[in-house]
């Protein structure tokens, strides 16, 4: 029977990873939750019948020495807590992103190759089966030679951007810290080794001064392919759309209703394009019914699971992760160029915008 320690118990440890962790049952057990908050763990501990409750990840390691660690702290915090993980040798998952910085990516590297411990990076999307679905229609070549993607995700604004205190507004380069690494590593899924970043950010809801961006548009630029993405943070509403286009055809996947569908649009008379449109619509339709019956008839897992399951299985089996510490490592680097291109603008910003706010405050 393997053991498994949960390092953090907030929205995400508690919502997400612990009942996924659940589900799994056989060959594992869920030993202990840490949290700082010592009232939050104890309450988590309680809700899911898991023996021991922590606020010291030291201590925790040093009583349960668990198989599997899985870290569901902020980002800041990864580095610290899966290094002393590795020393008592235990797996760890670390929830995106693998660290805040290449500098920490790289001791958690350095500490995993002194360790009989493995670390796997909860890229979740990955396990997305569409996405999967996607990769092995490109793959085959259904769509042609791979042209352009882009990405569309919107956060509602009432998430984390109206709360001064969210950890996700003082990342570095503020919002986008959170969700950015989806946007980087699906590129990369796709479009292979990131060469070049270009992006750009807008302070839209001057309402949230902690707040330095609630838009930024993206352009990953791979050796022969590029992705656009729109990451917004100023909407009541959610959405997550993935598109991808080839010499062959096109391909459209709304990741939150987990639906794929293939866009053909050759004729561009009323006739073709309405026999188009008719097709999409069939295939939306079609595609919801199938995930309706899934879910009714218990067969529908949610990629947190699938992220779980499979980071357990390969581990148990001898098997490097699905996602390691150096594919964690790729998608850090590229966030930490967006960083760096966002603080440079907001500095050459900064002191035009607030000469402007003062002008418009003069009677």
């Amino acid at each position: 029977m393997h053991t498994v320690a949960i390092i953090g118990a907030g929205f995400i440890a508690a919502k997400k990873h612990l009942p996924a962790w659940c589900r799994l049952r056989r060959g594992l057990r869920v030993v202990a939750i840490c949290d700082l908050d010592r009232a939050r763990a104890d309450a988590v501990s309680r809700q899911f019948g898991v023996p021991a409750a922590y606020d010291d990840v030291e201590q925790m390691l040093a009583m349960e020495r668990p198989d599997f660690v899985d870290v569901c702290t902020p980002p800041s915090t990864h580095a610290d807590i899966v290094v002393a993980a590795l020393k008592v040798d235990s797996n760890a998952l670390i929830e995106k992103p693998l660290a805040t910085t290449v500098g920490d990516c790289g001791r958690i590297i350095e500490a995993e190759r002194r360790s009989k411990g493995r670390v796997g990076v909860a890229h979740t999307e990955l396990f997305h089966p569409r996405v999967i679905e996607a990769r092995k229609r490109i793959k085959r070549g259904d769509i042609g030679d791979l042209t352009g993607m882009r990405i569309f995700y919107s956060t509602p604004v009432a998430l984390w951007t109206t709360d001064p205190d969210h950890f996700a507004n003082r990342l570095p380069g503020g919002s986008i810290g959170e969700t950015g690494p989806h946007a980087a590593y699906l590129s990369q899924a796709f479009i292979g080794p990131i060469r070049d970043v270009r992006v750009q950010g807008r302070k839209i809801l001057p309402e949230y001064p902690w707040s330095p961006f609630e838009d930024y548009r993206l352009e990953l630029v791979g050796d022969h392919v590029s992705s656009s993405v729109v990451l917004t943070y100023t909407s009541k509403h959610s959405a997550f759309l993935l598109e991808l286009w080839g010499t062959e055809g096109i391909m459209k996947i709304d990741m939150q209703s987990k639906v794929l569908v293939n866009y053909r649009r050759v004729n561009q008379s009323p006739w073709g394009i309405g026999l188009s449109a008719i097709g999409e619509a069939a295939q939306l339709a079609s595609g919801a019914f199938a995930n309706g019956f899934d879910y009714l008839a218990g067969r529908f897992r949610n990629i947190h699971d699938r992220t779980i399951s499979e980071f357990f299985k390969r581990s148990v089996a001898g098997l490097p992760p699905a996602v390691t510490s150096e594919d964690g490592l790729e998608t850090v680097r590229v966030m930490s160029v967006i960083s760096e291109q966002l603080q440079s603008q907001a500095e050459r910003m900064g002191a035009p915008l607030r000469q402007r706010h003062e002008q418009r405050e003069r009677p």
